[in-house]
């Protein structure tokens, strides 16, 4: 705070090394110049992201922040057809589901009993398909969740901020950070509410559903994120 106010009234140069200064601490209000809820336009509009993304899943996708490690192009394409063959797969299953039909009835003849055993297969042959590839996004997921948590950057829910998560070494407003305590985050923030046994979360205000989420392992601080939950991934 004392930097912002220093710089009121001094040169440019002075001014946009506050911005700099105050962009590295994350806030209940958002982080830098980007907030939960804004559209990808205004958040791209802002310089603070890399100009393509750095993954997608259904309809939710990642961006990093500029200057962070940007991912391999190659991997994203391996990625992105992969993607593309799971939501096919998923079709085919649910039309093969559809196609199967009820049972045939006491009288129904032996054509119709194998007609009947032959969707049946096909719809478990497209299902098995669905879980194989399944497999694949998950890992993918879990993959790029990692690359999340490293480089920091942020999660679009269709075309709204979902998530934002600070860049390596980044504190809160309140000088919390990786490593700090459960207490010394309580002492921080006196209205964190603890939601399970490791993580705590203090609301945005005015904001149903977004928070600024604490998540510890072995009583230290690991993580720490904005999220609204109220945008969802499909």
């Amino acid at each position: 705070m004392a930097t912002a106010l220093a710089a009121v009234g001094c040169t440019s140069g002075a001014q946009s090394s506050s911005s700099t200064q105050d962009a590295k601490h994350f806030d209940v209000t958002g982080f830098g110049k980007l907030k939960l809820g804004m559209s990808k336009q205004e958040a791209l509009a802002t310089g603070e992201l890399a100009a393509t993304g750095a993954g997608k899943s259904g309809t939710c996708e990642d961006y990093r922040y500029q200057g962070s490690p940007a991912p391999d192009p190659q991997e994203l394409a391996a990625e992105a057809e992969i993607e593309q063959k799971y939501e096919a797969a998923k079709k085919t299953a649910d039309a093969a589901e559809a196609a199967v039909g009820p049972a045939p009835g006491a009288n129904a003849g032996a054509a119709d009993y194998a007609t009947h055993a032959e969707k049946l297969a096909a719809s478990a042959e497209a299902s098995n398909k669905v879980v194989q590839l399944s497999v694949e996004s998950t890992q993918r997921i879990a993959k790029r969740a990692e690359a999340r948590e490293a480089n920091g950057g942020v999660m679009f829910a269709g075309d709204k901020i979902r998530m934002i998560l600070p860049p390596p070494g980044a504190t809160t407003a309140k000088n919390i950070g990786k490593d700090a305590t459960v207490e010394q985050l309580k002492a921080a923030y006196p209205n964190v509410a603890q939601k399970d046994d490791e993580t705590f979360e203090v609301p945005v205000p005015d904001q149903q559903g977004q928070v600024l989420s604490f998540h510890f392992t072995g009583g230290k601080l690991t993580t720490f994120l904005l999220f609204n939950g109220e945008a969802k991934c499909s």
